[in-house]
């Protein structure tokens, strides 16, 4: 939906080698949508998850204008859970709404 923020968490957890008790978590907006439990994602534990990135991604239509905003993006080793504020976050300002 257009004109609202939403609040994405994701949650890796690695396996000890050789286990399938790694952990795959998804958030939005506080509520659980997706958990994967059991997972394999390494045989080593030189393997180790140091870095993250966040990407826009546009689907199939490159002509058409494909916007996404960031705010308040934080890596843990905890759940934080989402902001609570009394107040709804506004859309960044200098920008219109086309729906």
């Amino acid at each position: 939906m257009l004109g609202r923020w939403y609040s994405y968490e994701l949650m890796v957890k690695a396996n000890t080698p050789g286990q399938r008790d790694g952990r795959i978590t998804f958030w939005l907006d506080g509520q659980l949508i997706a958990d994967f439990p059991s997972v394999r994602l390494r045989e080593t534990t030189a393997l180790k998850i140091d870095r993250f990135t966040i990407d826009l991604h546009i689907r199939g239509n490159p002509l058409a204008v494909a916007r996404k905003w960031y705010d308040n993006v934080v890596a843990a080793t905890s759940y934080i859970g989402p902001m609570v504020s009394s107040t709804p976050p506004t859309t960044p300002g200098g920008f219109r709404i086309v729906q």
